[in-house]
């Protein structure tokens, strides 16, 4: 039997119900997701954000036309894994802005550990636009999408004993976060520990990404998701498109924000 979060998840992404999803399955999940769920902070820069539950990311994400921040959209995809069967667990990780080659506040970022055959993998749909669209697996291998290529390797920091690292993919693959651009080379998106984190957590993270002065998302919106052989980004002054890792930047007025919000992100 469905959970009901399961059937409005697979109604949501627009993907026939079945019982038994398999890990075979998770890559089309992931990139569904990345169509249909868009990275977004209009409730933090609107001051509307609610309590963290697995009620209130059921009805903003499966219910409303919305998108959420990474401890929403990881959270409902844990929630989902977890109803099919899957060995999941939450974490926290620590963002690294290579720009400025400092670390975001500590634990700013929520994603998933999936356990598969032995083996571990990271499950991020809630990235901004960097997605891998694939379980990464933590023997090192790395993983390519449209956004890019993403690896983890066992790395000691001072936030983690793990990282999550990215590059510009074989073909010229990118993605960018406030302007801030891949590069050829394997830079940090993140470390992180091992540990499993609860709902409690969960609720703190949120807190610390709507009052923390150094948060990269209570600044201004911003609005992300992937597109066909490429992703969009929003902003009240810009819109950007990025097809085949080409940018392609433009000023818009206050009235296109809106009209763009609801025809290119669905939301309204």
């Amino acid at each position: 039997m469905l959970t009901e979060l399961q059937k409005k998840f697979f109604s949501k992404l627009k993907i026939p119900p079945r019982e038994n999803v398999k890990f075979e399955d998770l890559h089309r999940i992931l990139l569904k997701m990345g169509y249909l769920l868009p990275y977004e902070n209009i409730d933090i820069m609107e001051g509307n954000t609610k309590e963290f539950s697995r009620e209130n990311i059921e009805e903003k994400l499966l219910l409303k036309n919305r998108g959420g921040l990474c401890y929403e959209i990881n959270s409902l995809l844990y929630y989902f894994l977890c109803d099919c069967g899957f060995n999941v667990y939450r974490i926290a990780g620590t963002l690294y802005d290579p720009k400025t080659r400092k670390w975001n506040p500590d634990d700013g970022h929520a994603l998933i550990v999936l356990q598969h055959k032995y083996e571990n993998y990271i499950i991020d749909a809630g990235f901004a636009s960097y997605l891998p669209l694939h379980p990464v697996p933590f023997h090192g291998d790395s993983v390519t999408s449209v956004t890019g290529e993403y690896r983890v390797r066992k790395q000691n920091t001072e936030k983690g004993t793990h990282v999550l690292e990215m590059k510009k993919g074989e073909n010229g693959e990118t993605s960018h976060f406030f302007d801030s651009d891949l590069s050829d080379t394997w830079s940090i998106g993140y470390a992180f520990y091992l540990n499993a984190i609860n709902e409690k957590k969960v609720n703190a993270i949120q807190n610390m990404v709507i009052e923390h002065p150094e948060s990269p998302v209570n600044k201004a919106n911003i609005i992300c998701k992937l597109i066909e052989h490429g992703h969009i980004a929003l902003t009240k002054q810009s819109f950007t498109e990025t097809r085949h890792g080409k940018k392609i930047k433009k000023e818009i007025t206050e009235k296109q924000y809106h009209q763009i919000l609801k025809n290119e992100f669905n939301i309204f």
